[in-house]
């Protein structure tokens, strides 16, 4: 019996280091069961989900098979049908715009009008300047760069007040050598002062037949002179 339990010193440490390995197991064993959690519950959470996916692939399923309903014909749309409504922003320019007044408006409302831009709109304003207004609605046309097809398109939201008009007055001492207007040459500046100077006055209907002017030329002046 001794002999049974009598352990030589080599076998003793071998021995201990076996148990030693074995407490070593038994902690790592628990430590790991904290960390991963047991195959009973990832099946149940996997089978969760699962039917999670289901669920919603199932009512993917109704509703694209009541769109198809919807859209039918022997299936009109009623009152309580869904509406679908597309997306609207601002309304394009020149559309439900207020009629612009030419003659008073400024380049903000100009830029109001689809195709005109910052550039556009100052030359509008600097051509009127120039005028002293705008006595018809076409004169829109002589702004530098505007095509006659940007023109149609604007052409119907823009309205001209022609009582806003600068008429020049011809025996006014304002009417010197450098007054300027792009409709009258400076050679006709200087033949009217020259004409007014000798007669003491000038008369409108007069104008034409001293400058010599073309019937368009005159059309185009005509209004801005005064009676």
């Amino acid at each position: 019996m001794k002999d049974f339990f009598f352990f030589t010193k080599g076998e003793r440490n071998g021995l201990c280091l076996l148990l030693a390995f074995v407490g070593i197991s038994i902690a790592l064993s628990s430590q790991i069961n904290r960390i991963v959690p047991p195959v009973e519950e990832e099946t149940s959470q996997l089978e969760e989900a699962l039917e999670l996916f289901k669920a919603d692939l199932q009512k993917k399923e109704q509703e694209k098979d009541y769109s198809s309903k919807r859209d039918s014909p022997s299936h009109p749309q009623t009152e309580s049908s869904p509406k679908s409504f597309s997306k609207k922003g601002k309304h394009e320019k020149g559309h439900s715009l207020s009629p612009i007044e030419i003659n008073t408006a400024d380049t903000t409302e100009f830029k109001k009008l689809k195709g005109i831009g910052s550039t556009y709109a100052a030359r509008i304003v600097k051509f009127r300047e120039k005028l002293g207004g705008f006595h018809s609605v076409d004169q829109i046309k002589e702004v530098y760069g505007i095509k006659e097809e940007l023109y149609e398109s604007i052409r119907p939201y823009l309205t001209v007040d022609t009582n806003k008009t600068i008429r020049i007055d011809m025996n006014d001492d304002s009417f010197t050598w450098g007054f300027y207007h792009p409709y009258l040459p400076k050679k006709g500046v200087a033949t009217l002062i020259k004409t007014r100077k000798e007669r003491g006055r000038i008369e409108k209907n007069e104008v034409k037949e001293l400058l010599n002017m073309e019937d368009k030329e005159w059309s185009r002046l005509a209004p801005y002179l005064k009676d």
